[in-house]
């Protein structure tokens, strides 16, 4: 698999888990937001974040934006993290309970890493630069 589809593959996996897990921490609808409750987190904190994941979908899959994307990758790798502590702080961090969270990170870093230049926000900068100094 070469570097352009391995990004799609992972990207698209990323938008899809937060959109599906997005809608349902937005509808109050099981299992993420009973697991979300059972955590220790407020029933409106669910709505919040399923916002932001469904947001943070929309800017990965879209054109342009590469800051906004910067954003969203790291709301989401704060996601990833933030669920492998909670788990740990109720007790709960079994390889069960933290094998989804982690194998969501690994796609998450991997959609990071492999992102082609137009989707970085250093390379956005440098061609805007180019065009406002022009040249190099």
């Amino acid at each position: 698999m070469n570097r352009t589809t391995t990004y799609w593959v992972a990207t698209i996996f990323i938008a899809g888990n937060a959109v599906v897990a997005g809608t349902m921490d937005i509808l109050w609808i099981q299992p993420f937001f009973g697991i979300l409750r059972h955590l220790g987190y407020p029933a409106y904190f669910g709505t919040l974040l399923g916002v932001w994941k469904v947001l943070g979908a929309v800017v990965l899959i879209a054109p342009g934006y590469p800051l906004v994307k910067e954003w969203a990758y790291a709301g989401s790798f704060f996601d990833y993290t933030s669920a492998v502590v909670s788990y740990v702080a109720v007790g709960e961090a079994s390889v069960s309970n933290i094998a989804g969270p982690f194998v969501s990170l690994v796609f998450l870093v991997a959609s990071w890493v492999l992102r082609p230049s137009s989707r970085r926000w250093q390379s956005s900068v440098r061609i805007e630069r180019r065009h406002i100094l022009g040249g190099d």
